[in-house]
């Protein structure tokens, strides 16, 4: 899928994302089944036109839950702050790619408190879904390791 940021913009306004909640524990939150299902629902999303976020609030052992999303965008911004796709990040004119980006959300993921990675490009996303999740998986894993790091 390809769009230009004012199409991005309008889908946002005009609340044509499709998202799913789901709370998991952290163990939860990296078994593949979860992985494989919060990716398989985006890319459905996607191909009925429609952008897509999958949001797990992971409860942690210590500490508050943390937001991990899986959602669709232009760059590598938060869809909740998609304001921030202005022309000094995008051209108006020209349609771009819709790609998946890996979000993570809480005070201890990092000084930020933002963590944002690109998982799939158009081309990667209708590639080998094993992949994906493998990819999903580890980075993940990753940084609820950092986050339980952090709260030691």
């Amino acid at each position: 899928m390809k769009i230009t940021v004012d199409n991005y913009l309008k889908l946002l306004a005009d609340d044509q994302v499709q998202s799913s909640t789901v709370t998991k524990t952290a163990a939860q939150a990296q078994q593949k089944t979860t992985l494989k299902a919060a990716i398989k629902f985006v890319l459905d999303q996607l191909d009925k036109g429609y952008l897509g976020q999958y949001l797990m609030s992971v409860k942690m052992k210590k500490g508050d839950p943390v937001s991990c999303r899986l959602e669709t965008n232009l760059i590598n911004v938060p869809m909740a702050e998609a304001e921030r796709l202005d022309p000094k990040l995008l051209d108006k004119g020209p349609a771009y790619p819709v790609n998946l980006y890996l979000v993570m959300e809480n005070a201890d993921v990092n000084k930020s408190g933002l963590r944002i990675d690109e998982l799939a490009n158009e081309t990667d996303q209708s590639g080998n879904m094993a992949n994906l999740v493998t990819k999903t998986q580890q980075w993940v894993a990753q940084h609820l390791a950092d986050v339980m790091e952090a709260r030691s």
